[in-house]
């Protein structure tokens, strides 16, 4: 357990290398001097049986070579990645993971390299037969799946909703062959202009004659208004996916882990996409034919600047959902019911492990909330900061639908989004804002020089190396998501924000390969790209053009602060800055004030209490929302620019004292956070 720390691992250790180191102690050397044998038969006898475990035992063996591969590619792309909930995966036994889909690779990957269970993700099959892709995943274990969406079928003609029939929801198609190309059980939509503009398919029910056929509900635009006019439509043909099944089936019943992403496919919102019910039949069909109880542990992928080089992640394991014998029961009696119950739950679950907003904007806005609730100077731990994150992001919501409160969030929003957008304009950091005040002359010369020389010495030999396999990369994954995006893999773009993040990754791999192998090959063969070196001078070279990356970021750092500190120079930017630590301190207050006025309505959101999170989403989802509290806002003063805070600033001697602490004494706003909240107890760092 305590690796080499431990007494007993050490004293082993210790005993074997004596052992190993003296003949006479060596049991090897002594049982071959004692039988007259030359030792090295005993050497190639052990040599035969490792090669006979290892091939025996040969999936095992190339899926630890393929995650030492891919664990270096995550630590290349990312600077962190944080785990949150671990003791969360069950030791042993059959395991579905289910996470959310952001990214179209990378997702499975992160899952994959931070969980100590091998598991195998549900892959389209589209994307295992390509050529790197394929043969990565077919060795980490996964399963193909085919997805109607892979081959969704442009239909002939145009078709409209027959306003007339008020029974049945009625296809009218003109120029079409509804008996040829359509069967039930398919699914059709209306096509846009691009992918994104397209409606959400509907179900077939029955197919009346080469122009009519009816619907299971209304076919609806991209909008979601019904299409009364002729438009073009698309065909999803249906996909039997009983071998899929039984492969699951079959993984379960050895123990396995399965991967799978319900979502049905990747995307860029900040809120799930509506969940297919495939995890739910997986974990049903089991119990029902195998008698399997296999718990269903939902996977929050968190990332932070994560379509950026050297980006954050925040992997946050949830609580296992089970199959009971009344799930089974109610399935038994009725299985759409009880695949829809179940199918909430696991929403639930995946809810309580990762952080939705309406949008991006809302969601930096959550997080900019967060930063200036957190008290100066205290490091919070990775749960900390998403149980916060949460409770932000899940107040909005709560409060967008209170008409009492929607003008006080509304004024909050801006205010946050102001302070926001000038931080950004001065290339600072939320931390870096209290200690302007001590920014003199001396420090913008000195941290100007410090910066350029520190970057120019350690970073410029690395970028004259990495830059060619940056721009290369970016070049083809701006390339790849334009085609996607011309296909059915993208299913929304509803953020703003650049989903490159999985084609960065690839195709910065691939780069570098060529960089390695095809340069030096060019150079001393002309164009014999036939030639490839030796594996002990690619190693070297991959070496060589990775470990700066380290040195790069600590320069880009540098490089960075020089921004705000050229500002300091100008008087203009000057004065911006020094307002930056009152605005902070009033923001402060005012987030504060904010919550304690509305303290009532949010209810557990806003006390220091640990949260269940799956207890909560179940309440607040499966009520359809949090209804209006008919009691009255109690009346709460809120910090205006009429304030003056002079007094409370000179009281704490400079801006970069500000803490939140003193915020409520001076200003008389409660934290929620009480003494002994865990939060509060944190060692300032």
């Amino acid at each position: 357990m305590g690796g080499l720390n431990d007494f007993s691992v050490q004293v082993t250790v210790l005993w074997l290398l004596m052992m190993l180191s003296m003949d006479a102690l060596n049991p090897v050397k002594a049982i071959s001097s004692f039988l007259a044998v030359d030792s090295t038969i005993f050497g190639w006898l052990n040599f035969v049986v490792l090669v006979g475990v290892l091939y025996h035992n040969l999936s095992d063996v190339i899926y630890f070579c393929v995650r030492v591969f891919l664990n270096s590619v995550l630590s290349i792309f990312f600077k962190s990645i944080e785990i949150v909930g671990k003791d969360n995966i069950p030791l042993d036994g059959p395991v579905i993971f289910t996470g959310n889909h952001t990214n179209q690779f990378v997702d499975g990957i992160v899952v994959m390299m931070n969980s100590f269970r091998k598991v195998g993700f549900l892959t389209a099959e589209k994307s295992m037969k390509l050529p790197v892709v394929g043969h990565i995943a077919k060795a980490m274990g996964c399963l193909p799946i085919v997805r109607p969406q892979d081959a969704v079928v442009t239909g002939v003609g145009r078709v409209y909703m027959d306003s007339s029939s008020t029974e049945s929801h009625v296809l009218v198609g003109e120029g079409t062959s509804f008996t040829r190309d359509i069967s039930p059980g398919d699914q059709v939509r209306a096509n846009g202009k691009v992918v994104k503009d397209s409606g959400a398919p509907v179900k077939v029910e029955t197919v009346l004659d080469d122009t009519h056929l009816v619907l299971a509900s209304p076919l609806v635009d991209r909008a979601g208004t019904v299409v009364t006019s002729a438009t073009a439509f698309g065909i999803f043909k249906k996909v039997d996916q009983s071998t899929t099944f039984t492969e699951v089936y079959t993984a379960l019943k050895r123990g396995q882990c399965v991967g799978i992403f319900p979502e049905g496919g990747s995307h860029d919102r900040t809120d799930l996409l509506p969940l297919k019910a495939g995890v739910a039949l997986m974990a049903f069909g089991a119990k029902d034919q195998y008698h399997i109880t296999v718990p269903v542990v939902p996977v929050g992928l968190n990332y932070f600047r994560g379509h950026r080089f050297r980006g954050r992640v925040v992997i946050e394991f949830g609580a296992p959902i089970a199959v009971t014998n009344e799930n089974m029961d109610e399935y038994k009696a009725d299985k759409r019911k009880a695949c829809n119950a179940f199918l909430s739950a696991v929403e639930e679950g995946m809810r309580s492990v990762i952080v939705t907003a309406p949008d991006y904007n809302v969601l930096q806005l959550v997080y900019t909330a967060r930063r200036l609730w957190q008290p100066s100077g205290v490091k919070l731990t990775p749960k900390d900061t998403q149980d916060l994150n949460r409770r932000f992001a899940e107040a909005y919501k709560v409060l967008s639908d209170v008409t009492v409160a929607q003008d006080d969030l509304a004024q909050l929003g801006l205010k946050l989004d102001e302070y926001r957008k000038s931080l950004t304009l001065m290339g600072l950091k939320d931390h870096q804002v209290p200690h302007i005040a001590w920014w003199s002359l001396h420090d913008v010369l000195a941290s100007a020089i410090y910066g350029l020389v520190i970057f120019a010495l350690a970073s410029i030999p690395s970028f004259v190396l990495n830059a060619p396999v940056g721009l290369v990369a970016r070049y083809v994954a701006r390339a790849e998501l334009d085609q996607g995006a011309r296909r059915v893999e993208r299913q929304d773009r509803g953020t703003g924000r650049d989903p490159v993040q999985e084609d960065l990754v690839l195709n910065g791999r691939r780069a570098v390969a060529v960089a390695v192998v095809r340069g030096p090959c060019d150079r001393r063969h002309g164009l014999a790209l036939e030639q490839h070196l030796p594996p002990h001078r690619v190693v070297p070279a991959l070496f060589v053009l990775w470990r700066p990356i380290g040195t790069v970021e600590a320069g880009i750092i540098e490089l960075k602060t020089l921004r705000p500190l050229y500002y300091r120079l100008q008087p203009k930017y000057r004065k911006i800055q020094d307002e930056l630590p009152q605005r902070r301190a009033r923001l402060q207050m005012e987030v504060r004030m904010f919550v304690k006025k509305y303290a009532s309505l949010l209810g557990p959101l806003a006390e220091s209490t640990p949260m269940d999170w799956s207890a909560y989403m179940h309440l607040r989802h499966g009520k359809g929302g949090v209804e209006e509290n008919d009691e009255p806002v109690p009346e709460t003063p809120t910090i205006t620019t009429e304030h003056d805070l002079s007094g409370f600033l000179r009281a704490h001697k400079t801006p970069s004292m500000i803490n939140l602490g003193s915020l409520d004494m001076e200003g008389g706003a409660a934290s929620s956070l009480t003494p002994n909240s865990p939060l509060e107890s944190k060692k300032v760092v």
